[in-house]
């Protein structure tokens, strides 16, 4: 999203420092977007407040964009292990939507996604409904458009009244 070369690894504590970059949104919206670390289920309690500094970036987010690796086959359940941790953080109010990443897997060689596949894995994440959730291919550019529409419409909705 903001073309910064950094570590990137599918690799548990592959990157472990959080990262801010400046970036402009469909609107020219300039806004500043933080990719933290991510939350493991059943983490040692020393373990999650070596981590807690580095998600106080959180609490003064405008929104939190959570991405899920939906080819995962635990995806699901890493889904709602973030859904406790933000309850945990007291943060389970703030506005947010969910990034299905890597539907490229998913597709298989498909040229885009097939709605009845979207269908089915979305109906896996409990809660979650199509307007809080965005498809998308990192890798490929799939639905990166539509996330950063909804990003901006999020943030919309939810600035200060002016005037």
């Amino acid at each position: 999203l903001t073309a910064a070369r950094v570590f990137v690894e599918n690799k548990l504590f592959a990157t472990l420092d959080p990262v801010t970059r400046r970036m402009s949104l469909p609107s020219r919206r300039m806004v500043l977007l933080s990719d933290t670390v991510g939350f493991i289920h059943k983490l040692p309690p020393a373990l999650v407040a070596a981590f807690r500094a580095t998600l106080e970036e959180l609490e003064d987010a405008s929104l939190l964009v959570h991405v899920v690796d939906i080819n995962h086959p635990m995806a699901a359940e890493q889904y709602l292990t973030v859904e406790d941790e933000l309850i945990e953080l007291d943060l389970s109010t703030k506005r947010r939507l969910v990034a299905l990443n890597k539907v490229d897997l998913v597709a298989a060689g498909e040229a885009s996604l097939d709605s009845r596949l979207v269908e089915e894995r979305l109906a896996r994440f409990p809660g979650l409904s199509a307007d809080d959730a965005v498809f998308l291919s990192a890798e490929r550019g799939w639905g990166i458009n539509r996330l950063l529409a909804k990003v901006e419409a999020a943030l919309h909705s939810s600035a200060p009244a002016v005037g």
